[in-house]
């Protein structure tokens, strides 16, 4: 595919608690409820985030009451892509290779678009690249750890992510097969590989169509722990040295998939976990990053009950800033008054 029609893609492409208010004293201008307009970008049609997102603009809507909140299906890198361009205006789905390759215009981004978006939020950190093989496949070439596929370069039928997730490939099977030494070439030559969304994944390990799932969930992901009852899987293991290596890589966490937590894992084996971020274009005001992060944080229980991966959320947590960008101006201001940065 041609760059200018993989940009296309990308920027294109299909993704009742109580409130707890935070003492805030509101800028000059910003104490209001007068109505904001966004577009969000960046996520699939259905799932995870568009729960997620349309819970976060329905809060918005009810702070600022007549709010204009629009979501546009797209993917992480096609968000970046039209935030910094003025065609959206946030991405709630960004993570570290997005950043990185549009900050360094690498592919699939055809510029370096430094200064064109900014941080305002850590939504979460806790997506988990699972590691997972067939117990058949893996008996049938005498596989363990990913040391044993290097070695042996056993040919499998693979599930990962589609290309334009860059977080779910060069940051998961991409960087682990790096570490390793492993050649996708090698081990995949003639065999189906399977790139979508882990539905997708899922449900071609399911139906015996692969051998090796390498894929982002929650721990725990209640479809592996269905998929295990009928067919039979194993984790393939880590050298916790190298998974360290390959989160350092990314300025991600090392997470430990304790024993027990699917019926496969027999021990406690090493993985590393993904953080998303809130970025906001350059174009977008700072009463419109100010108002939405504001209606975030003073409903931290609603957020807390969107989905288990946001349990933790805080004005704190959403102010711990991995991605080396800066704060955007509202959510500088916003945390500043917090008290939380300088």
């Amino acid at each position: 595919m041609k760059m200018g029609k993989m940009l296309q893609a990308l920027a294109c492409a299909a993704g009742a608690a109580w409130a707890v208010t935070l003492p805030i004293q509101a800028h000059a201008g910003f104490d209001d409820n007068k109505p904001i307009s966004y577009t969000v970008d960046g996520a699939s049609a259905t799932g995870y985030f568009k729960v997620m997102i349309e819970a976060i603009n329905g809060i918005v809507r009810e702070v600022y009451p007549g709010s204009d909140a629009t979501y546009k299906p797209g993917s992480p890198a096609g968000g970046v892509l039209n935030i910094a361009l003025g065609k959206s205006d946030i991405v709630f789905t960004a993570s570290a290779p997005e950043i990185e390759y549009a900050v360094e215009g690498k592919a699939p981004f055809q510029q370096p678009l430094k200064g064109k978006f900014s941080f305002v939020a850590l939504m979460h950190d806790g997506l988990t690249m699972h590691n997972v093989m067939t117990k058949d496949w893996a008996d049938r070439n005498g596989i363990k750890s990913f040391s044993d596929i290097a070695r042996k370069k056993p040919l499998m039928r693979l599930a990962v992510n589609q290309p334009a997730t860059l977080q779910s490939t060069v940051t998961m099977y991409q960087t682990v097969f790096d570490i390793f030494g492993i050649s996708e070439a090698d081990v995949t030559k003639g065999q189906n590989v399977i790139r979508g969304n882990s539905n997708a994944g899922f449900e071609a390990l399911r139906d015996g169509k692969v051998d090796v799932f390498i894929n982002g969930g929650f721990v725990p992901t209640a479809e592996l722990t269905d998929i295990a009852r009928t067919r039979p899987l194993e984790w393939i293991e880590g050298d916790p040295a190298k998974m360290k290596q390959g989160a350092d890589r990314w300025h991600y966490d090392v997470f430990t998939v304790k024993k027990g937590v699917y019926p496969f894992v027999t021990k406690d084996e090493t993985t590393w976990t993904e953080w998303n971020a809130l970025l906001a274009g350059s174009h977008v005001s700072e009463e419109t990053v100010y108002k939405i992060l504001k209606a975030m944080v003073t409903h931290q229980d609603r957020m807390r009950a969107i989905h288990p991966s946001m349990a933790q959320f805080s004005a704190q947590t959403a102010s711990r800033n991995p991605t080396g960008l800066p704060y955007h101006p509202g959510a500088a201001r916003l945390y500043r008054e917090l008290g939380i940065v300088k």
